[in-house]
């Protein structure tokens, strides 16, 4: 994993090393991750301001995961979160981390049923609200913006289905609560989340992972389940998908690599958010390195 890092980390000296990259450059140092020998030789020549990538809103993240896609593995996962469900054509979902659409999208057309797309980011919500009208989605697979500690909805669904969504809330609990307000009696939970047990708490690597994903916080598996419980649900599957996920990032940070050696230079713009995006993803895997978990859960109330 060092090793793509290193290699990821190198590019972006190369590319940056002219100055676009302002005062915003993490030290990357604590990580363990340094530039790699090819960003300390020939200097980089200038580039026309109109050669330079400026990237849209998620086109990063899709260099990544891949096209449609904001998370790692996403296009896998689908298949785990939703094949749980047992879906009939009577049947509705409610995706609270909807990202470009891709999932809802396809779930909708695969069973014939609507899907309520929301996303937290207001900027992906929006162009996957357009995704969905250009691929004439709208009426059953469309996405909107949504604050997760106002969550509110005036339909009820039979199914709720997340990924990486909680962790980031503050009020947990009350998230919660909203989410099982907005479902029918006999609703299924399904969604993916970090887990960080008590006894990995206190690691630094983990402390930092917090500070710099601003207040982010992960549950325990126990806390995770009695948090369910409270509002009804019985948390029935918690499948730990950690050697998974740490595979997904690696592919996904080598097809980032593969696309930056391609050539392509960005602008300072789109530079600081690839240091933003390096920087975030070499914290999550410091903590999964130091013993924050992966886990897909399924519930039911």
């Amino acid at each position: 994993m060092l090793r793509i890092w290193n290699s990821v980390a190198g590019l972006a000296h190369d590319y940056w090393k002219d100055g676009n990259w302002g005062n915003d450059k993490e030290d990357l140092g604590d990580l363990e991750i340094k530039s790699s020998s090819r960003g300390k030789s020939s200097p980089v020549a200038p580039v026309k301001a109109e050669n330079l990538w400026h990237a849209k809103p998620s086109e990063i993240v899709e260099k990544m995961w891949g096209a449609g896609y904001v998370l790692p593995g996403d296009a896998q996962l689908t298949e785990r979160l939703i094949s749980p469900l047992g879906l009939t054509k009577d049947m509705n979902i409610l995706d609270l981390s909807a990202g470009l659409g891709e999932r809802p999208r396809k779930t909708a057309k695969e069973f014939g049923i609507p899907v309520k797309g929301l996303e937290a980011d207001p900027e992906i919500a929006a162009r996957g609200k357009e995704l969905s009208m250009a691929q004439g989605a709208g009426k059953h697979a469309l996405i909107e913006y949504y604050d997760p500690l106002s969550l509110s909805t005036e339909s009820r669904y039979d199914c709720v289905v997340a990924r990486e969504t909680i962790y980031r809330v503050s009020d947990k609990q009350k998230f919660i609560k909203a989410i099982v307000s907005c479902c029918k009696s006999k609703a299924q939970f399904s969604f993916t989340d970090y887990i960080v047990n008590p006894e990995a708490r206190e690691h630094p690597a983990i402390a930092a992972w917090y500070a710099f994903e601003n207040g982010a916080s992960a549950l325990g598996l126990v806390e995770m389940a009695e948090l369910w419980a409270k509002e009804g649900v019985n948390i029935r599957v918690h499948d730990d998908l950690t050697d998974f996920y740490k595979t997904e990032v690696k592919n996904g940070l080598l097809r980032f690599a593969k696309f930056m050696e391609s050539g392509v230079k960005p602008d300072a713009e789109t530079a600081k958010a690839i240091n933003k995006h390096i920087t975030s993803w070499a914290h999550r895997m410091a903590a999964i390195e130091h013993g924050m978990k992966f886990y897909r859960f399924y519930g039911q109330r």
